[in-house]
């Protein structure tokens, strides 16, 4: 076990020999993301009023990095530590988030003061919801770099990279319920936390690109409708893949 840990200190030294106290990094790219059924509960004293459950909805991203809108994208900027072998960066998603059209969910509360239980088609000019201009996370993480490997002239080398973190998140909803609809501002609705495990290839010193799997679990609980708002729980599986240049500082 001695011998592990220092041939590992002994990697982590050679990738940044350059006598400085820690690396300064940044990273861009995009993500796919995998979301588990949610219970929607929405809530509006307008007209009409309502105040409704929606169970085990189904949702989807937009599938990734797409031309021809908005797309899905992450970056991140942080520290590391080089003598505490630790970092700290802020990591941002603009994760999609789709409800699945057409679909049947059990929907169960009042409308108009009546009560309403029926198993209830999703169509969009009855029940339409997207945090479309992001779902949104915004989080700050521990990170752990954990060298595996590296060639002999220290050009290229491979880390394990860990993450474990905390934030808020900050949708922009788009939906129509009962015929109104709202494409609504930015508003930090709730928290997420996660953690996030994949491998990190460092070439030519200054350049990596990493791929990693990211788990969440994210609570809406105030996100804005027409006249009303809404609030969800999910746990979702989402892949990143970054590229970014790191310098030592």
């Amino acid at each position: 076990m001695i011998a592990v840990n220092a041939q590992s200190q002994k990697l982590a030294n050679a990738l940044y020999s350059i006598n400085k106290n820690g690396v300064f990094y940044f990273a861009g790219g995009t993500q796919r993301i995998w979301y588990t059924n949610s219970d929607i509960h929405i809530h509006r004293t307008g007209t009409p009023n309502f105040d409704l459950t929606l169970y085990n909805v189904k949702a989807k991203d937009e599938g990734g990095f797409k031309w021809n809108t908005a797309p899905q994208f992450s970056y991140t900027v942080g520290y590391y530590f080089k003598k505490k072998n630790f970092g700290l960066e802020y990591h941002y998603d603009h994760i999609k988030y789709f409800v699945t059209q057409n679909q049947v969910v059990k929907m169960k509360g009042t409308i108009n003061g009546a009560s309403y239980n029926e198993d209830t088609t999703l169509v969009k000019d009855f029940f339409m919801l997207e945090h479309s201009d992001g779902a949104n996370y915004a989080m700050v993480n521990f990170v752990k770099w954990l060298p595996l490997v590296a060639s002999k002239d220290h050009k290229y080398n491979l880390d394990l990279l860990a993450k474990a973190g905390i934030g808020v998140v900050n949708p922009k909803t788009n939906s129509t319920i009962m015929g109104v609809h709202r494409d609504d501002r930015y508003h930090i609705s709730g928290y997420v936390t996660g953690f996030e495990v994949g491998p990190r290839f460092n070439f030519f010193r200054y350049l990596f690109v990493t791929g990693s799997w990211k788990f969440t679990y994210a609570n809406y609980n105030h996100f804005l409708i027409y006249s009303g708002q809404g609030s969800q729980k999910w746990f979702a599986a989402q892949f990143n893949y970054m590229i970014g240049a790191q310098f030592p500082l």
